[in-house]
């Protein structure tokens, strides 16, 4: 008898009695039954995978002392046939032979009775210890690896999904990234153009507001090339980012001779901070992003008039860069730099 077969058609009474089973869980497998395979039986509420071990345990055992009550039988009724078909040709051989063939023919079949008596004691057992049994051992231990096979698939399934949904979420940032960079793009390019025809109307006219109109563009010129560079500090796209504050730092430059006196000192702190994150890229990138998020707040609020400085910072001129006059530069004292509450983003 199988297993599941067992489980199928045993009384209530029975299996409530059966070993690693709770009365509530035996109702639960009353109800579930017939069970079409061992995994529709494993997948019961609360039978856990030592339970079912221990009742297949206890079938095995079950099944071996019934083997062996059957082999004991059957033991006892060819013992009986024996001695009948033994008494008989005794009898036979009273009747036929002498007492010698008698004599040899008890023998003959005292030996034989021996033999099918050893083949039934020792013989059964010894198949079922040698063949039958591994082959149920084996099929336990297929099953367990089975069952182990299919939690990892789930587990590894379960990893797969988590990892494209980290993929789709990566490439939204990345499209996002990409459409902020391309609305830069499009502002810088618009606001060129605004300030070349600017700058054309300004050569013949020179008025006063022409000129105020062209430092509000340079100045959100600069600011439009900060923000880009700040998206590419993000990307770890350190060239580009570089590029863009040489830019922006070359823009805002020209704008120190004709910003008013209470915005003069922010700006040159605005250049400063611009020069030191050049200066730091690509090899102190985190330090360069903190630089350039203080000029970019400086500009975004208005170049705020500051407290006047001890030393003001050396600016050098467009032509010159950080690293070329470093050795000639005046170390500049900064007595205190305003503290920016909040950055906000572009």
């Amino acid at each position: 008898m199988e297993f599941l077969e067992y489980i199928n058609t045993i009384d209530q009474e029975k299996l409530n009695s059966l070993p690693g089973l709770t009365p509530p869980l035996a109702e639960k497998v009353a109800a579930g039954r017939p069970f079409a395979t061992l995994e529709d039986f494993s997948n019961v509420k609360g039978l856990t995978e030592k339970r079912l071990a221990t009742l297949m345990e206890d079938f095995g055992k079950k099944m071996e002392a019934e083997n062996l009550e059957k082999l004991q039988n059957a033991e006892a009724a060819s013992s009986d046939e024996i001695a009948e078909a033994v008494g008989n040709e005794v009898e036979k051989i009273t009747r036929k032979s002498t007492i010698r063939r008698v004599s040899t023919w008890i023998v003959v079949l005292i030996i034989l009775s021996g033999a099918v008596f050893a083949a039934i004691k020792w013989g059964i057992p010894f198949v079922y210890d040698r063949y039958i049994k591994p082959v149920e051992n084996n099929a336990a231990s297929i099953t367990d690896l089975a069952d182990q096979q299919n939690t990892e698939i789930a587990r590894l399934e379960e990893e797969i999904a988590a990892l494209q949904e980290r993929a789709a979420t990566l490439e939204g940032r990345a499209d996002s990234v990409d459409q902020s960079l391309a609305s830069h793009d499009a502002s810088l390019t618009q606001l060129e153009n605004m300030q070349k025809l600017l700058d054309s109307s300004f050569a013949s006219h020179k008025t006063e507001m022409l000129a105020e109109f062209s430092n509000q563009l340079s100045l959100t010129r600069g600011i439009e090339l900060i923000s880009r560079s700040r998206l590419y500090l993000s990307e770890s796209n350190f060239g580009l980012a570089k590029i863009d504050l040489q830019a922006a730092r070359d823009l805002l430059y020209t704008l120190l001779e004709k910003l008013p006196a209470d915005q003069l000192d922010a700006m040159k702190i605005v250049i400063e901070r611009v020069d030191m994150a050049i200066e730091k890229l690509p090899a102190y990138p985190v330090v360069a992003a903190n630089d350039v998020d203080t000029a970019w707040q400086y500009l975004v609020d208005g170049l705020p008039n500051v407290p006047k400085q001890a030393v003001n910072p050396v600016i050098l001129p467009p032509t010159a860069t950080p690293e070329a006059t470093a050795t000639n530069e005046v170390t500049a004292t900064v007595e205190a730099t305003p503290t920016l509450e909040a950055t906000p983003t572009p």
